[in-house]
C-alpha cells in the first residue's frame, strides 16, 4: 500500500524543490485592506478623544478637515480599503514575479 503513496509523495517533493512558496495575493489584499480600515476608524475614534484629537496623526496632515463627518470617514474607508487591495496587487505580483527568478 505505501508503494502508492511513495511516487507521489516523491513527485510532488521533487516539484517543489528550489522554488519559493508564492504569495496568495486575495488573502493578502482582504487582510490588508481590512486592516487598514480598522486602522483609518480607530484614528477618527481618536480624533473624538478629548486631548488626542489635537496631537491626531491625520490632523496633523489635514488641519482643515473634520474628521467627525461621515461626509469624509466613510471616502476615507473606502479609499483605505482599497490601497490595501492596490499594495496587495502591486507588491504580491511583484513578490510572485522576481521569487521564481
Amino acid at each position: 500500500m505505501s508503494s502508492t503513496i511513495e511516487p507521489v509523495h516523491d513527485r510532488l517533493e521533487s516539484g517543489l524543490r528550489g522554488h519559493r512558496p508564492a504569495i496568495a495575493i486575495a488573502p493578502l489584499g482582504l487582510s490588508l485592506s481590512i486592516f487598514l480600515t480598522i486602522t483609518f476608524l480607530g484614528c477618527v475614534v481618536a480624533n473624538l478623544i478629548p486631548g488626542l484629537n489635537e496631537i491626531h496623526f491625520l490632523s496633523a496632515l489635514y488641519p482643515d478637515i473634520d474628521w467627525t463627518q461621515p461626509a469624509v470617514i466613510a471616502p476615507g474607508a473606502v479609499l483605505a480599503f482599497l490601497i490595501g487591495w492596490y499594495v496587495a496587487l502591486l507588491f504580491g505580483s511583484l513578490y510572485n514575479l522576481f521569487s521564481r527568478r
